[in-house]
């Protein structure tokens, strides 16, 4: 029971961003700018702050 209650939090907070992405395509939507690439930026960014994080020894440059 304790990894259905670990995978069901993951999964809410990890839906919770990409709702907040979601929401915010649908503003740019509803003022004209069509934008289909708003989750490969997100999963770009994150791409590039894991990478940061196992290059250099700061975890801090990984939310740069």
């Amino acid at each position: 029971m304790d990894l259905l209650t670990g995978i069901l939090a993951t999964t809410f907070l990890a839906g919770g961003v990409l709702a907040l992405a979601a929401m915010g395509e649908v503003l740019a939507e509803r003022v004209g700018v069509v934008n289909l690439g708003a989750e490969g930026l997100m999963a770009m960014g994150a791409i590039t702050g894991v990478a940061t994080v196992a290059a250099v020894p700061s975890p801090a440059l990984g939310f740069a």
